[in-house]
C-alpha cells in the first residue's frame, strides 16, 4: 500500500486559492478587478430527490441551502444585486405503474437554481484589491 505524501502549506494554499477563484465570490472579485460593469452567477437553492415507495405512493425529499451569505459576500466585492430569479432544473424522474388503478406514480428529481444579476457598485467594496 502506497503512503500518501502530506501536502505542503504552499500546496494547500494554492488549492484554497483555486477553489476561491472558481467560487461566485472569487469570480466577482476577478470581474471587479477587470473593470466589468455587470456580474451574473447562479446558486443552487433546493435539491429535490424523487422517491417512489415500494407499494403505494411517490414522494419527494428536499435539501435546502441558503445563498444569502454568498450574495452578501459578492456585494462586499463591489457589486449591487439588481435582480434574482429562480428556475426548476429537472434532472430526472422515476415512474411506476399504479397497482389496481390506471395511471402511474411519478417522482421528479431536480434542483431549484437562483440566477442573480449584479451591477458594479464601488461604494459596496469592502475587500482590498489583489496584488
Amino acid at each position: 500500500m502506497a503512503l500518501r505524501r502530506k501536502k505542503t502549506p504552499e500546496e494547500l494554499a494554492a488549492k484554497d486559492r483555486e477553489v476561491f477563484e472558481r467560487s461566485p465570490v472569487g469570480r466577482a472579485r476577478a470581474g471587479f478587478d477587470r473593470g466589468d460593469q455587470v456580474f451574473q452567477c447562479s446558486i443552487g437553492a433546493t435539491k429535490q430527490q424523487g422517491v417512489i415507495a415500494a407499494i403505494i405512493d411517490s414522494a419527494t425529499g428536499q435539501r435546502e441551502s441558503d445563498p444569502v451569505a454568498v450574495l452578501n459576500s459578492v456585494c462586499r466585492e463591489g457589486w449591487e444585486l439588481v435582480n434574482g430569479s429562480f428556475v426548476f432544473v429537472e434532472q430526472g424522474q422515476q415512474a411506476r405503474a399504479m397497482t389496481m388503478e390506471s395511471g402511474q406514480y411519478v417522482a421528479v428529481e431536480g434542483e431549484v437554481v437562483g440566477y442573480y444579476l449584479f451591477k458594479r457598485c464601488e461604494a459596496n467594496r469592502r475587500t482590498q484589491p489583489a496584488g
